[in-house]
């Protein structure tokens, strides 16, 4: 026994080596991971604290081209586009992100009506962030929207796979840690312990491991709760949307692991194949983008404000997707503007557009 008390310091400074060695190897794995899906050390640019909906990028809103003001306010049009790094591109000039794309060709028609689009587009945001941003930008932002797009699947899918959780979104682990540590520590004393746990990089590589490597069960109850709160809260956005006067329309987005393309260029698919990582290592990320997917379409088909964008970009003739198969390079922004086009026309002709809400 006195041996082992002798031994104790020894044996705790031996267990704390070998805790910060995980951590800095976990660091490493993960650093370099994001050097491969998306050419820089951070996943992301810088974010910031916002009451509404949990964290905005440092930058604020992106900016579009495009777009264009009327003679008269009564033909000016607003739309809000929402959705993750995809909508917001602020990797790519920001006239090739869909919503520039979208401003160029609905100005480019005749007439009095000019149209302004708004990306807020934000990293990593899925349809929970989206809708709280929507609420900040209803109460806060000065120009109402004639038309609120939103533009989902690949993070939803994601968050979902990563957490086993219908409410999985960006840094859960991070604020549940900081939230609950106090009450999971002997009176809160390794509060600091408990937290810095939730936000290590230990804890994210072994969840990120376990979503690459783990399949889901379509059948899993928690895949249909899941699935029914996602229609819920979007059922929330189009009664939201309807009341201030405002159209709704959800888009279901393309990604690579989710495309059912048997036709496709064979020239575009072996590039594809040579860059998109993972595609044979990791067949779970299909299957799992599969499942969700398909659970998603299912459930949302018949609503009005829903469209399927999943294999719209099955006709393209140059490669639509970056290394991790759902961020898109330029030409697959624009291909997807494009499917957007007949939808978002559709939802804007002058005689469905509100008159502005002056209370």
């Amino acid at each position: 026994m006195k041996r082992l008390l002798r031994r104790l310091p020894r044996i705790l400074l031996w267990l704390l080596v070998a805790a910060a060695c995980l951590e800095l190897a976990s660091f490493a794995a993960i650093t370099a991971l994001n050097v491969l899906l998306y050419d820089n050390t951070r996943e992301g640019p810088r974010a910031v604290y916002d009451p509404y909906a949990l964290f905005l990028q440092a930058n604020g809103t992106w900016p579009t081209a495009g777009i264009a003001s009327a003679e008269k306010p009564e033909d000016d049009r607003f739309v809000w586009f929402f959705g993750g790094s995809t909508m917001r591109a602020s990797t790519a000039p920001y006239d090739k992100s869909i919503p520039s794309f979208v401003a160029f060709a609905l100005n480019a028609a005749p007439g009095p009506v000019r149209y302004t689009c708004f990306n807020f587009g934000i990293n990593s945001f899925n349809s929970i962030l989206e809708t709280k941003y929507l609420q900040k930008q209803v109460i806060e932002f000065p120009l109402p929207p004639h038309l609120v797009v939103f533009y989902d699947g690949a993070n939803d899918a994601n968050y979902f796979a990563l957490y086993k959780t219908p409410y999985g979104h960006e840094g859960m682990d991070r604020v549940q840690g900081l939230l609950e540590s106090y009450f999971k520590t002997p009176i809160g004393i390794l509060k600091p312990l408990c937290a810095a746990w939730y936000a290590s990089f230990t804890r994210e590589l072994m969840a990120k491991l376990t979503y690459a490597l783990t399949p889901l069960d379509p059948d899993s109850p928690t895949l249909r709760d899941y699935v029914a709160l996602t229609v819920k809260r979007y059922d929330h956005v189009a009664r939201l949307t309807a009341a201030y006067g405002a159209s709704f329309v959800l888009f279901l987005q393309p990604v690579y692991w989710a495309e059912e393309c048997p036709d496709m260029d064979p020239a575009v698919r072996r590039e594809e194949e040579r860059t998109i990582l993972g595609r044979r290592s990791l067949p779970h990320v299909r299957q799992n983008f599969m499942i969700i997917y398909a659970a998603l379409e299912k459930a949302l088909a018949a609503k009005p404000y829903f469209v399927t964008l999943r294999n719209a970009l099955c006709s393209r003739t140059a490669p639509a997707y970056t290394a991790d198969g759902v961020h898109q390079t330029d030409a697959g922004r624009e291909g997807v503007a494009q499917a957007m086009l007949p939808w978002l026309r559709q939802r804007l002709e002058p005689d469905r557009a509100r008159a502005v809400c002056t209370n």
